[in-house]
């Protein structure tokens, strides 16, 4: 191996290193909606049921709450809840804890 290779191969391992340093250690604490993280795709979720329990898995959430355009819900915080907004086109168009 040449001298940039190494380099290349020693900075690629710092990195990696350092992203998985940075992340949250600890779970959630019984079934509360995770806020610290943030979990994005490029192309909209189709609304499955798979996929919100993929979420609500990602977020460690106890609870799912799908919300549709046009019909009410309480507004009260739930901090076990993790709330999925769908939209007319049938794809999740929101997630947060709540």
């Amino acid at each position: 191996m040449n001298a940039l290779t190494v380099t290349k191969n020693t900075a690629l391992a710092a990195i990696i290193t350092a992203v998985f340093m940075s992340a949250p250690a600890m779970a959630a604490e019984g079934g509360k909606c995770r806020t610290d993280i943030a979990y994005n795709s490029v192309v909209p979720l189709d609304a499955t049921p798979e996929n919100f329990e993929m979420l609500r898995k990602v977020y460690e959430a106890k609870d799912i709450r799908v919300e549709r355009k046009g019909v009410a819900y309480t507004t009260e915080f739930n901090e076990n809840r993790l709330r999925i907004g769908v939209g007319a086109d049938n794809k999740v168009s929101y997630y947060r804890c709540g």
